[in-house]
């Protein structure tokens, strides 16, 4: 199993404040998302993260500007690679393609999670626990109230490396939709409990989980 984090948007809803570095509990969002893969991976513990994607098992795709701090209480930190999609800020579809590329896998399953999910950890565990039913072929995605969370799923990586091929030919991945790169893909839906993919977007996202989020003038 491999994954694909993703820390590259703008927060433009939070003032710009970037998500990944939003404290909870006395750890970033994007630690506890990696950490949360990690226990999916079998990433090993230990410190300072990879600055190649030889032997990555984890691809964090965003702008590398502050994910050192970010990711400074991360426990799970060999087997890392971070990057940006390019250009920057393509889009989450974009970034699935260059997090997938970089890892360089050809088969098995990867999973996908956006770095602002307050509830990671048992989500990973839930998609884990689902996906052990498909075949090599197919995956899961989280429905969370009848809502698909496409950045909350476990796809079949050489069905998603044909669909990504498709759409950069098609000149179609940059700022794409996610639904429309995984129009191809065999999902099977994992239903969650309530608000397991809640994510933060808005500064009452925030302060609705205890988030302290700093002042923006």
């Amino acid at each position: 199993m491999l994954a694909v984090i993703l820390a590259g948007g703008r927060s433009r809803r939070l003032g710009g404040v970037p998500k990944a570095g939003l404290m909870v509990d006395g750890a970033t969002l994007l630690s506890r998302t990696v950490d949360a893969a990690s226990a999916v991976t079998g990433a090993g513990a230990g410190t300072g993260a990879t600055g190649s994607a030889a032997d990555a098992s984890i691809a964090v795709v965003g702008p590398a500007q502050g994910m050192e701090t970010w990711l400074a209480g991360c426990a799970h930190r060999p087997g890392l690679h971070i990057l940006q999609e390019d250009p920057p800020f393509a889009g989450p579809a974009a970034g699935i393609a260059a997090g997938l590329q970089a890892l360089g896998a050809t088969q098995g399953h990867v999973l996908v999670l956006a770095c602002d999910m307050v509830h990671a950890g048992a989500l990973a565990q839930w998609l884990e626990q689902a996906v052990a039913g498909c075949g090599p072929l197919e995956g899961v995605i989280a429905v969370d109230g009848g809502r698909w969370q496409p950045l909350a799923a476990i796809y079949p990586v050489a069905p998603l490396n044909e669909a990504i091929a498709e759409a950069r030919e098609a000149h179609r991945l940059q700022n794409a939709s996610v639904f429309s790169l995984l129009a191809t893909v065999k999902l099977r839906e994992c239903a969650v409990l309530a608000g397991l993919t809640a994510d933060i977007d808005t500064f009452n996202d925030a302060r609705s989980h205890g988030i302290a989020v700093p002042d923006v003038k």
